[in-house]
């Protein structure tokens, strides 16, 4: 059952590779190695493997992000900027957080890179130059905009 409240410290996200049941950044520990210490699969039990859920994304656009897992809350985007949390066991949708874009004329498609955590605080860089603080917590208030603030580098 995932818990209530993300809580990912600095220190959690520092020693992230202490923890292979989380993926607590966009490639899974600072090292960037992209590599899970999780050993329950392995050749000889591969061909055992079950499908256990599906999520189907609402959108048709690509997807070049990592999703981010904490404490049992898959959390990740879809194109163009919407930030989804999941149960990691069951695929069920806690929340789900839709930023509209203002214009933006990106080069490579409506895609987003995905999010970064920080205490209860999801963050995510917006394809129209923003950076958005969303709530992470698993409550009545989860999904919710904290602030967004402007790129000085757009005009």
């Amino acid at each position: 059952m995932p818990t209530s409240r993300a809580q990912v410290s600095f220190d959690r996200i520092l020693d992230a590779d202490k923890e292979p049941e989380n993926w607590l950044t966009y490639s899974g520990s600072i090292l960037g190695q992209r590599y899970s210490l999780l050993n329950q699969i392995t050749p000889a039990n591969v061909n055992d493997l079950q499908l256990q859920w599906i999520y189907q994304a609402r959108s048709l656009q690509k997807f070049e992000a990592t999703a981010l897992v904490v404490d049992g809350i898959m959390y990740s985007v879809q194109a163009p900027n919407d930030v989804v949390a999941l149960d990691a066991a069951t695929g069920r949708i806690f929340w789900t957080y839709s930023y509209n874009p203002g214009r933006a004329h990106p080069c490579c498609g409506r895609v987003n890179r995905g999010l970064a955590i920080l205490g209860d605080t999801l963050f995510m860089g917006t394809i129209d130059a923003h950076l958005v603080a969303i709530d992470a917590k698993n409550d009545d208030h989860c999904g919710t905009l904290w602030w967004r603030e402007r790129s000085l580098v757009m005009p």
